[in-house]
């Protein structure tokens, strides 16, 4: 199992548990609401009571008779309602730490979700690649290259090779020289300058995107096509150069101790 592969996998992993403290939370915070809210329903019932319980005070004072009862009667009551007063308190704490606890749960299922599905594609690219690497496919053309019996001559090779390692020199130079200036130029907004310098801009295309290409290919089964490249060719004269420029100096030496 690669290093991604593993990631993707620890991460999914990672993302089941905390789905599953999700599901309990919010299991929890249901429960934890009911009894809230039941707990409340009964203080309300009991704050009725309280009320009945001081009217019918309020009516054995007036009759002068029953004050006694009707007195117990309201203390029962009020202690009553205090009580639940207190549990309806205790069951809203509780119920407010389990909708907080309901909310870390899906900030974090959220959190690893984003993690596992970025690490899931990672690993899918890295498969998709090396499906794609092990269905090749024809090989690339080869340069058309000369049979033995038709090579130059040496001094035509080191020719050729000389003038191309001085004009590949002076084209990356061109090309340095060139990127310069296209950069000092991009800094100018459109329009025309002077006596004929145009700017323009033209809006950039799009590029085909590899990696959803071969998402689209994977989740069908299928193998991404892929296009071999062609052999890269270099041509290297440094030791060509020295030569020659060694060759040079020793003419010089040869013609200055001759003078």
């Amino acid at each position: 199992m690669s290093k991604t592969t593993a990631t993707a996998a620890r991460t999914l992993a990672r993302l089941v548990d905390a789905e599953a403290v999700l599901t309990a939370a919010r299991r929890e915070e249901a429960r934890a609401a009911g009894v809230a809210e039941r707990a409340a329903a009964r203080v309300t019932k009991a704050r009725t009571a309280r009320t009945d319980a001081r009217r019918a005070l309020r009516a054995a004072e007036r009759a002068g008779k029953g004050i006694a009862a009707a007195t117990r009667r309201l203390a029962t009551r009020e202690t009553r309602l205090a009580e639940l007063l207190e549990t309806a308190r205790t069951r809203k704490t509780e119920a407010t730490a389990a909708r907080r606890a309901r909310r870390t749960a899906e900030r974090r299922v959220d959190t690893l979700g984003k993690r596992a599905a970025l690490a899931a594609t990672r690993s899918v690219e890295k498969i998709t690649a090396r499906l794609g690497e092990a269905a090749l496919a024809s090989a690339p053309e080869a340069d058309p290259v000369l049979p033995a019996d038709e090579l130059p001559a040496v001094e035509v090779i080191e020719a050729h090779a000389e003038r191309y390692t001085e004009l590949d020199r002076q084209a990356k130079v061109l090309t340095k020289l060139a990127d310069a200036e296209k950069k000092w130029l991009r800094q100018l907004p459109a329009g025309v300058y002077g006596r004929g310098v145009v700017i323009t801009r033209t809006p950039g295309g799009s590029v085909l995107d590899g990696a959803a290409v071969a998402l689209d290919y994977t989740a069908r089964g299928e193998v991404p096509p892929r296009k071999s490249r062609r052999d890269t060719f270099k041509c290297d004269a440094t030791g060509l150069l020295a030569a020659l420029a060694a060759e040079e100096e020793a003419d010089a030496t040869a013609l200055a101790l001759i003078a």
